[in-house]
């Protein structure tokens, strides 16, 4: 099978998780034998194994290359299926429409973007999007892949009767198989334990309420604690979790980062004990995944459609609020 991937951005800021997860799918199925190519845009263009970045033109959020909708028809004849991650954007306007000019079979991945607290931001670019192009791609789907049931239940609500999938997303768990040792080399050489939040620095993660709930923990109860903060600043976010820090009175007890990849990455999380997801809005977390790969206990929202935490042993789920993420925080510190 020939496939073709599209996606607005693979980069962080851009798209958040939405990008590698697009990208570690089409990975995989060319992994499994298939022929996979993702289509994306960028800063500027350029095209390596699998993956075709065009640059794009006008507004960043509409994610626009006038050359992607040149090459789509081409690529798009070539293929058997097309498969679009996330709505709303450029890609989705000159992919989605050689996809029905064509009649290739098009699945829709949502990635959380279903969710009340996504579904409220923007509405008239919605508006406006489903007008010019998401009304036509949304009837012509043919399957949509939920990552969760949750998902599922909310591609129904909003009355799409094509067929539903849920598929949610993986890792290789292999990535992290020097955690352990990396674990051990650190033994000894920390004076707190570090409680871990590893995701981009953006309102929907809820850093706010996290650090609300920490400063509302008692002083006692978190002495033992360290809170590292790890991930890229978005919308200059970091400055003001810096500010509430101040105001809170707990810049001592949290460390910022910044954005973290590779060995950097496997080197939080060794030094992790345990490991944090306040967020308003997810789909599904690949970090949380990554958490619980490394053996980490995990606090996770009910928010992060995630309940495989809480039924697997394998942490805490609460409710979206201070008072929720501090009783989370209390089991974590008397454990």
């Amino acid at each position: 099978m020939k496939h073709v991937h599209f996606v607005q951005s693979t980069e962080t800021l851009e798209g958040g998780g939405l990008g590698r997860a697009a990208w570690d799918l089409s990975r995989a199925m060319a992994g499994g034998g298939d022929e996979s190519l993702l289509l994306t845009t960028g800063r500027q263009t350029h095209h390596e194994r699998g993956l075709s970045v065009y640059r794009r033109v006008g507004p960043t959020r509409a994610f626009y290359a006038p050359d992607l909708g040149r090459a789509a028809g081409p690529l798009l004849a070539a293929a058997d299926i097309v498969h679009g991650h996330g709505f709303y954007v450029g890609p989705n306007w000159q992919i989605g429409r050689q996809a029905r000019k064509q009649g290739k079979p098009l699945v829709y991945h949502v990635h959380g973007m279903f969710e009340p607290w996504i579904l409220a931001r923007s509405r008239g670019k919605k508006r406006l999007a489903h007008w010019l192009f998401e009304d036509a791609n949304f009837k012509y789907a043919r399957l949509w892949r939920a990552l969760t049931a949750v998902e599922a239940d909310q591609i129904r609500q909003l009355g799409i009767r094509a067929s539903v999938i849920v598929c949610p997303n993986g890792i290789d768990p292999r990535g992290f198989s020097t955690v352990p040792s990396l674990r051990s080399a650190l033994a000894g050489k920390k004076t707190r334990k570090h409680l871990l939040f590893l995701a981009r620095l953006h309102p929907k993660k809820g850093l706010d309420l996290l650090l609300k709930a920490w400063a509302s923990t008692s002083a006692a109860s978190r002495r033992d604690w360290r809170l590292v903060i790890a991930g890229p600043d978005e919308l200059g976010h970091r400055a003001d979790m810096e500010r509430l820090c101040q105001e809170l009175g707990v810049s001592a007890e949290v460390e910022f980062t910044g954005a973290v990849t590779g060995d950097a990455k496997l080197r939080v999380l060794a030094e992790a004990d345990a490991f944090i997801l306040p967020s308003r809005s997810e789909g599904f977390s690949v970090a949380i995944l990554e958490a619980m790969a490394c053996g980490l206990p995990v606090v996770a929202t009910h928010a992060c459609n995630f309940p495989d935490v809480a039924l697997a042993g394998g942490g805490i789920c609460t409710d979206v609020s201070v008072p929720g993420l501090a009783a989370g925080l209390a089991e974590i510190f008397a454990a």
